[in-house]
């Protein structure tokens, strides 16, 4: 899937945590430090898969976990309107 932060959104780092705030609509929304490292990812890669190997490498997690993990904030994402998501041609969804 492919990731873009939406338009309306700002974003500031406090220490070490993200806060964000979707100018358009007035959502607020915080994320922790491994959201945070996750919404850096989403600007950086914009691949869910990117992101997904990206924090595979970094953390000691199971990957099914870290996959349903990374899914539900991503959901919770895109159903605030903080990020798009677009399914990417030639490959799988998730």
């Amino acid at each position: 899937m492919h990731l873009r932060i939406h338009d309306d959104v700002v974003f500031r780092d406090l220490a070490g945590e993200v806060v964000l705030l979707n100018l358009a609509s007035g959502t607020y929304f915080s994320l922790d430090k491994v959201g945070t490292r996750i919404w850096h990812l989403i600007a950086e890669h914009r691949s869910t898969e990117k992101i997904f190997e990206a924090l595979l490498n970094e953390y000691e997690v199971n990957e099914a976990q870290l996959r349903s993990d990374l899914n539900n904030l991503i959901q919770q994402l895109v159903n605030k309107g903080l990020v798009c998501a677009d399914v990417e041609k030639g490959s799988a969804p998730g």
